[in-house]
C-alpha cells in the first residue's frame, strides 16, 4: 500500500545522518536501513553492502576522494572574542575534505590584496573553494580558506547572495590522496560572516579554529536490494545516499523513495528483476557499473521539493537517443498519467528535458545503459543548511513513487502505444539528423539501439576515448574561456558518450550539436580541448582526408 507520509519520515530520518561517503556514521545509516528492511520482511539474502576502495584508487576518469571523518569544528575571532560558527551547531558550516588543525590555531586575517606570506594565515575568499585551493594552497603555501561561494545562483527563485546573508553553503576542498596531503582545511561563511570578515582582512585581526578530523584510505559503500532477481528485464533504481545532514532534497528525497519501493515490491510482485541501489555519488556508481549490466535504471535525484518554498519543477532528463528510449518513454508516460491535478490542488510544474548531467544517470548511460534522470530544478536550498525536511512535499513522494512502480510493472511488456510514441520521437530526431555530417553513421547507430533495420555504416575519422565512464570535472579546470557557461558540462558529457557509440568524428559532433542544439564549431572546440587533454583519441587505423583544420589537436 502506498503511504506517501511514510516515505517523508524515511526522508526525515536519513537527513538526520551526516552522510559522508565512506564514514562510520555512514555505515551506521546503512545498518539502520538494513534493520527496517528486515523488518518489513525483506530477506537478509536479498540485502549486500559492496564495498570499493577510495583514496589513491582512480575510476575511469575520477581520482576517488580519502574517506572523511569530522568530530568538531568551530571558528570565533579572537580579539574581540566573537562566536563564528563550529560543526556541532551547522554540518554544513567546515570544508567537506578539512584536515586536521592538531588542536587550537590563531591566524591573521587576509584577502587576495594580502603581499605578504600566507602560509600562517587564514585567506577569506568568494572563490569557488576548488580555484582557491589551487591559488592559495597549492600556488601560495596558505592552510585555512574561510569561504563563501554560492553555486546556481537565481535571482528569480530568490537564491542569492543578498537574500541568503544567513545560509551556510555545502562546500568540499579538494582530497584526493595528492591533495589531501596539503594538509589545508577551512570553514564555509554565510554571506554576512563573509562581509564581516572581509572588512578585518589585511588589518592584523585574527581568527581562533578548531577542527577535529582526519583524512584516511578507506571504502565506499553500495547497498543493493534485490527483487526478482532471475526474472527479465533488469531493472535499477539508483539514489545517491551521501550529503551532509540536512540534505533533505539533495538527496534523502530520493532515497527514502527508492526505500520505499522496497516496501511495494515486497509485498507486489512483478514480471521483471529490480535491483534498489543507495550509493554514494559517482565514487560508488562507477565501480559497481563496471560490474554489473542492467536493461534500465531510473536515476532518482533531488525528487521531493515543496515547489512552492524551493521555487523548483520536476524535471525528466531524456536518456540519449543512442540509447534505446522505448524504457524513457514508458517513464515519462507514467508520470503524465500519474500526475496530481485533484480539485483543490494547485497543478504542480513538470517539464520534459534533453540529458543532462550531474548525477549518477550518466555513468549508467556512458556504459551503454539507459538512465532517464527524475529531479527538480532549480532550488533556493540546494546545497546549503538549509535544504531541510519541511522543504519537501508528501504528494511528490505519491505521485513519483506511482509513476515508477507503474514502469516497473509494465517493463516486461512495454504498451504498443508506448512503442509507437517512442518510434515517432525517433523518426522526428532522425529527420532532423539527415543531411548533417556523419548522418548515416548515427542513423545507423540509433535505429541499431531502437531495434529497427539498419545498415552498418563504418566511420571515417574513428576516434576513441580514453576511458569507460563520464568525462567528470577535472578536465574543466583546464577549459579556459568555456567552463563559464551552464551548458558545457553537459555538452561534454554528450560528446563522449557520442564519440563512444559511434566512434566517429563527424557523427559525433553532428549528434551532439543537433540533440542539444548547439553550433557544431562550438562542439569542435571541445572536442579539440578533450583530445589536447588526452581524455579522446584517433583511433590509428583512421585517415584523415580534408577535415585537417576541424582536427588541429589530433596531430
Amino acid at each position: 500500500m502506498l503511504d506517501e507520509q511514510e516515505t517523508f519520515e524515511i526522508m526525515r530520518f536519513i537527513s538526520s545522518y551526516h552522510r559522508v561517503r565512506g564514514s562510520r556514521e555512514y555505515r551506521s545509516l546503512l545498518a539502520k536501513i538494513k534493520e527496517m528492511l528486515l523488518n518489513w520482511g525483506i530477506p537478509e539474502k536479498s540485502i549486500q553492502v559492496i564495498e570499493y576502495a577510495s583514496g589513491d584508487v582512480k575510476y575511469g576518469n575520477f581520482e576517488t576522494t580519502m574517506v572523511w571523518e569530522i568530530q568538531n569544528g568551530e571558528l570565533w575571532i579572537d580579539t574581540p572574542r566573537t562566536f563564528i560558527n563550529s560543526f556541532k551547531a551547522c554540518k554544513t558550516s567546515v570544508l567537506f575534505g578539512s584536515n586536521p588543525t592538531n588542536g587550537w590555531q590563531v591566524l591573521e586575517i587576509v584577502d587576495e590584496n594580502y603581499k605578504g606570506d600566507f602560509s600562517s594565515r587564514a585567506v577569506v575568499t568568494d572563490q569557488n573553494p576548488n580555484m582557491a585551493f589551487k591559488k592559495y594552497v597549492k600556488e601560495l603555501g596558505a592552510k585555512c580558506l574561510l569561504v563563501y561561494f554560492m553555486r546556481a545562483q537565481d535571482e528569480s527563485i530568490g537564491r542569492t547572495p543578498e537574500k541568503m546573508p544567513d545560509t551556510i553553503n555545502y562546500l568540499s576542498l579538494p582530497h584526493t590522496f595528492e591533495t589531501s596531503q596539503y594538509g589545508a582545511f577551512g570553514f564555509s561563511l554565510t554571506y554576512n560572516q563573509y562581509k564581516l570578515l572581509k572588512e578585518l582582512a589585511n588589518k592584523n585581526f585574527k581568527v581562533r579554529l578548531m577542527i577535529d578530523s582526519y583524512l584516511e584510505k578507506g571504502f565506499v559503500h553500495v547497498m543493493r536490494i534485490s527483487f526478482s532477481p532471475e526474472r527479465s528485464p533488469k531493472i535499477a533504481v539508483v539514489a545517491h545516499l551521501c550529503h551532509p545532514s540536512p540534505g533533505a532534497n539533495d538527496n534523502a528525497s530520493g532515497a527514502a523513495l527508492a526505500l520505499h519501493l522496497c516496501n511495494l515490491l515486497a509485498q507486489n510482485r512483478v514480471n521483471a528483476g529490480v535491483d534498489i541501489l543507495l550509493l554514494p555519488e559517482f565514487y560508488g556508481t562507477l565501480p559497481y557499473v563496471a560490474e554489473n549490466k542492467y536493461d534500465f535504471v531510473i536515476n532518482l535525484d533531488m525528487i521531493g521539493e515543496a515547489q512552492d518554498k524551493t521555487g523548483s519543477a520536476l524535471i525528466f532528463h531524456e536518456t540519449i537517443p543512442l540509447l534505446n528510449t522505448y524504457f524513457d518513454e514508458l517513464l515519462y508516460q507514467s508520470l503524465l498519467s500519474c500526475e496530481p491535478n485533484k480539485i483543490g490542488l494547485l497543478r504542480k510544474k513538470f517539464f520534459r528535458s534533453p540529458f543532462k548531467s550531474g548525477s549518477d544517470h550518466v555513468v549508467f548511460q556512458s556504459y551503454g545503459i539507459p538512465a532517464p534522470f527524475i529531479g527538480q530544478w532549480p532550488d533556493r536550498y540546494y546545497h546549503t543548511n538549509e535544504d531541510t525536511p519541511d522543504k519537501c512535499d508528501p504528494i511528490m513522494f505519491k505521485w513519483i513513487t506511482e509513476a515508477v512502480f507503474r514502469t516497473i510493472s509494465l517493463a516486461h511488456d512495454i504498451p504498443k502505444d508506448i512503442i509507437e510514441i517512442t518510434k515517432g520521437r525517433v523518426k522526428g530526431f532522425l529527420t532532423k539528423i539527415k543531411k548533417t555530417p556523419g548522418s548515416d553513421v548515427i542513423i545507423s547507430a540509433v535505429k541499431k539501439a531502437h531495434g529497427l533495420k539498419a545498415k552498418p555504416v563504418p566511420s571515417k575519422i574513428g576516434l576513441k576515448t580514453l576511458n569507460n565512464g563520464p568525462l567528470g570535472y577535472e578536465w574543466l579546470g583546464k577549459a579556459e574561456g568555456v567552463s563559464d557557461k551552464e551548458y558545457i558540462v553537459d555538452l561534454a558529457e554528450v560528446l563522449n558518450m557520442a564519440v563512444r557509440f559511434t566512434g566517429d568524428f563527424d557523427a559525433s559532433v553532428s549528434f551532439t550539436s543537433t540533440y542539444l542544439s548547439v553550433d557544431p564549431e562550438e562542439v569542435i572546440e571541445i572536442l579539440n580541448l578533450l583530445i589536447k587533454e588526452g581524455l579522446i583519441y584517433k583511433q590509428p587505423e583512421s585517415k584523415i582526408t580534408g577535415n585537417e583544420d576541424r582536427l588541429e589537436a589530433i596531430e
